[in-house]
């Protein structure tokens, strides 16, 4: 009967220590998904921010190329209509030098504004990527951080589950302690001492690795 007793008990043991130790490892295996978790979303706003950025930089880019074509183009009609407008002015040099002189003027004012309209559209849309790019940064920023509170929340909670298994344990081990006591009480009552005997150890349990021994 007291080999049958301590068989028990050491079965008994061996199910808490591995209900407790499978507790941890899911404990462990929810933080690791939480961890992965937040690295992917980061990564997601980082990518999603530099996508921005590129696309920005490239539509800016690609206006300035075209404002600087179109300025380039005009500047190149109105020089051209100077020079014909100058050369029927020197066929005609007394009647029209001063009016091809006026056209001349007026053909590199309009250049100079057309010039000057254009680089005014690029800087604009240079601050407008920029403001797009700081807004996006920001963005990620707060999603980074949304996924770190999270991922700290849900770790402050598995620590709370595993010190609340630990717990359970050893109240679970101190009740179980309390009945052997009481049934080796019983058993010696019953045999006159010698069930005590036969368990020379005084009927202490083996302490699970993960619980310090009291």
């Amino acid at each position: 009967m007291a080999e049958a007793h301590e068989r028990a008990t050491r079965d008994f043991s061996e199910q808490v220590a591995s209900i407790v130790a499978a507790a941890e490892e899911a404990a462990g295996d929810l933080r690791t998904q939480a961890e992965r978790r937040a690295n992917e979303r980061i990564a997601e706003g980082d990518r999603a921010a530099n996508n921005r950025v590129e696309a920005a930089e490239t539509e800016a880019r690609e206006i300035l190329a075209t404002a600087r074509e179109e300025a380039a183009a005009m500047r190149t009609a109105a020089q051209e209509d100077a020079q014909r407008m100058l050369d029927e002015a020197r066929s005609e040099r007394l009647q029209l030098e001063a009016a091809a002189a006026q056209v001349r003027t007026a053909a590199e004012e309009e250049a100079r504004r057309v010039r000057e309209r254009a680089e005014e559209e690029a800087e604009q849309t240079r601050r407008n990527a920029r403001d797009d790019a700081r807004d996006l940064v920001g963005q990620a920023r707060a999603v980074s951080r949304d996924v770190l509170s999270e991922g700290t929340e849900l770790s402050d909670e598995l620590h709370q589950l595993s010190d609340s298994l630990r717990s359970n344990a050893e109240l679970l081990l101190r009740d179980v302690r309390l009945a052997h006591a009481r049934l080796v009480a019983q058993l010696d009552q019953a045999d006159g001492g010698d069930a005590r005997r036969d368990d020379p150890g005084g009927g202490d349990f083996d302490v699970p690795e993960f619980m310090p021994r009291r």
